[in-house]
């Protein structure tokens, strides 16, 4: 073969490459926008001989199809059981009784037997009512010039403010939990009750109760730091701002998370390295678990100069996204990926079987130490072949390069039982605001990303321990006025949870 014919074949194999690779993405970008998101995959058939196909390396792993749930029957009548089950019985009754015209007539002719009763779920919309607060003003008889005398005004968290604390509650949960922007609900109000209110009067409300709860929040903040395992990503948000090109940036939201435990959003201009390094307070010494992301792992080395290492932070990577790598590529025809894929799966019903028996820390690890390390020594075997034997820009060279990139990472859960073997959980706690971005596009100037965070964090602390959001936000507006700074630790959700277990359980011994 000439020269040029060596040239022209070398070019036909780039073109090649770039054709795939090109095809790949494009199905990657059709399946984002019109499939399905979830990467769950089919299960084997028999789990224990995917562990010997494992030692094996060479039998071929097969899996079962998913049994189809069985169909549910019932007939109506137990369908009406179902539904009078649905319906709790502490909810008000409005009831309405039809009486056949004949016997408005003639009630005298007729003699009642039986009732048929049905019912059905019904909603009221929300009314606006004035709560008229009357404060009367005394002198006394005996001594009229004396000073007057009155009821002092119930303290509120916005003292002069036109609403009260349930409203208040509402336009809270309506933005930030349900995502309605402030204007849409000063249009429902007057939908509903005929009472206008500007945007920019909910605008100052919702930023003076933000005010009001950031110490709350910076409580929650220190009590998650004490620990010693935390989890962290971020999410870009744009905001508004006339300062910049085009009339907005891209501003980021950093999360950090305890799996179980609270969340706390952080909200900054930039996604550097700097930013994360304000977040993790100084000193801190623990686990830090996060994705192959450029920013924190800038952070994790020290810095763009690289002279600051944070040598007192273990950091735990994410096995979720490493599998995300073999799912796109197995979704995309690579039977290498589909392969690896099966493989890593087999971790994840490690997990499972350890979440099931509800094992301590260390008796995980020690699970993980006898079974888990065994199939990653294996798992690491074939992605050095791959990487030695297939092209760098093939679907599976570049996943298993990514992971080998975070292999130290990936290995650090071995260790610790009581690490997650991935970031799901703080992935989980950024989708109110990523719901949030769908709805409402933008933040509107800079100010406003920290009130959502104020609020992101409280409610979706709420949200993962289990507690109604409107109650705990009632509880706060009303008991923030009363309470002394050094007592706001008590105001956090998990203060409340732990006020309200008491309760729970007197309630239920009534």
């Amino acid at each position: 073969m000439t020269e040029r014919e060596a040239a022209q074949q070398q070019r036909i194999t780039e073109l090649e490459d770039r054709l795939a690779e090109t095809q790949r993405q494009l199905d990657l970008l059709v399946r984002h926008v019109f499939g399905k998101r979830s990467e769950q995959t089919t299960p084997p058939a028999n789990p224990a001989q995917m562990d010997l196909e494992l030692e094996a390396e060479n039998a071929a792993i097969e899996s079962a199809p998913p049994a189809r749930p069985a169909k549910a029957k019932g007939g109506s009548r137990k369908g009406r059981k179902v539904r009078m089950a649905l319906l709790p019985e502490s909810l008000p009754v409005e009831e309405s009784i039809l009486i056949p015209p004949v016997v408005r007539a003639a009630p005298e002719k007729w003699r009642e037997i039986r009732r048929e009763v049905s019912e059905r779920l019904e909603r009221i919309p929300g009314k606006l009512i004035r709560q008229r607060l009357v404060r009367p003003v005394y002198v006394s008889v005996e001594q009229p010039y004396a000073a007057p005398v009155t009821t002092p005004a119930p303290p509120h968290i916005i003292e002069g403010g036109m609403f009260g604390g349930k409203l208040m509650t509402e336009l809270v949960l309506g933005k930030y939990l349900y995502h309605q922007p402030l204007y849409r609900q000063a249009k429902g109000l007057e939908w509903e009750s005929g009472v206008k209110l500007s945007a920019a009067t909910l605008c100052q409300t919702i930023a003076r109760l933000a005010d009001a709860a950031e110490p709350v929040v910076r409580c929650l903040a220190q009590e998650m730091w004490r620990g010693g395992y935390v989890q962290m990503d971020l999410t870009p948000v744009r905001c508004l701002s006339k300062e910049h090109a085009g009339g907005s940036f891209m501003g980021q939201m950093w999360v950090t998370a305890v799996p179980g435990g609270d969340v706390l959003y952080t909200w900054d201009r930039s996604k550097e390295a700097v930013v994360a390094e304000r977040i993790v307070p100084a000193g801190w010494q623990g686990l830090l678990q996060t994705d192959g992301g450029s920013e924190l792992g800038c952070y994790l080395r020290g810095g763009k100069s690289r002279d600051k290492p944070r040598t007192d932070i273990i950091r735990a990577a994410c096995w979720a996204h490493v599998r995300r790598r073999f799912f796109e590529g197995a979704q995309a025809g690579c039977k290498l990926c589909a392969r690896l894929l099966k493989i890593i799966n087999v971790l994840y019903r490690i997990e499972d079987e350890a979440r099931t028996a509800g094992l301590a820390a260390e008796q995980r690890a020690n699970l993980r130490q006898r079974r888990s390390a065994r199939v990653l020594r294996g798992l690491l075997r074939r992605l050095n072949a791959i990487i030695r034997d297939q092209r760098p820009q093939s679907p599976a060279a570049k996943a298993c390069l990514y992971a080998k990139g975070q292999w130290d990472g990936l290995q650090t859960y071995l260790r610790h039982g009581h690490v997650e073997v991935d970031n799901n959980s703080v992935e989980n706690a950024i989708r109110p605001c990523a719901l949030g971005k769908k709805n409402y596009l933008f933040i509107g100037d800079v100010g406003a990303g920290q009130r959502s965070a104020v609020f992101y964090s409280l409610l979706g602390s709420c949200l993962r321990r289990g507690i109604n959001p409107r109650d705990y936000l009632h509880w706060l507006f009303e008991r923030l006025p009363v309470t002394m700074p050094k007592d706001h630790p008590s105001l956090t959700p998990a203060a409340y949870a732990a006020a309200q277990q008491p309760a729970a359980v007197e309630a239920l011994a009534a």
